[in-house]
């Protein structure tokens, strides 16, 4: 096998499995994949075509399907990235230390704060879930099982600072982190469909007092 077919075949990814590994990824694939993400961030995954990403490389579509050779791959392979590196940002807690919680919190908000003032942008998973119908089986999984897991690490940070006494909401932590989650995603797309960052921090606001007692 020739060097550039053993670089092409080290990042192809399963569309049936979802595997991959991001540390194989060449220079040339690794900035298909971030310009695929941005694309699909700001137009959504079903108006990104592989003509629309040559044409924003300034490279051929066949030297896109050499390291992707379907648009399926490609998306698996950034959605699941995306995920690992979204969670890399979610702390651990520790019982006992009460300002493990607000760190933890803390660190689930970072890494969205920038889509606030991103022009025309929203989480990724945001506009996934937007199109979800229109996706192959297996993105939908991915889609799906994200917005799980985070529900579950957001219950389990509200109700372990709630038990230590930094966090106040009203009623079950569970119910509180889907509320929490779900109004942040419907506060990016409509900052996306607006271009008003005040709605965005409007709603963050208003939750965050929810969070903290002060409502």
């Amino acid at each position: 096998m020739a060097q550039g077919e053993r670089e092409a075949s080290k990042n192809k990814v399963s569309a049936d499995t979802l595997e991959y590994e991001c540390c194989s990824l060449s220079e040339t694939a690794s900035k298909i994949a971030d310009t695929f993400q941005a694309m699909v961030m700001q137009r959504g995954y079903n108006a990104v075509s592989y003509g629309d990403l040559a044409k924003a490389l300034g490279i051929r579509k066949a030297s896109i399907h050499y390291h992707f050779p379907s648009k399926a791959e490609l998306g698996c392979i950034v959605i699941k990235r995306y995920r690992e590196q979204f969670q890399n940002y979610w702390q651990s807690t520790n019982p006992g230390d009460p300002k493990s919680y607000i760190r933890a919190y803390e660190s689930f908000i970072e890494p969205i704060k920038p889509v606030r003032t991103a022009d025309g942008i929203s989480c990724l998973f945001g506009v996934l879930g937007a199109e979800y119908q229109t996706l192959c089986p297996n993105i939908q999984t991915v889609v799906s099982s994200f917005f799980v897991e985070q529900a579950k690490w957001l219950e389990k940070v509200f109700e372990g600072g709630r038990n230590e006494g930094v966090f106040h909401f009203k009623g079950s932590a569970a119910n509180f982190a889907k509320l929490f989650g779900s109004a942040l995603q419907g506060a990016m797309l409509i900052k996306k469909s607006t271009g008003s960052p005040e709605h965005f921090d409007a709603v963050l606001t208003q939750l965050e007092d929810m969070l903290y007692g002060r409502s």
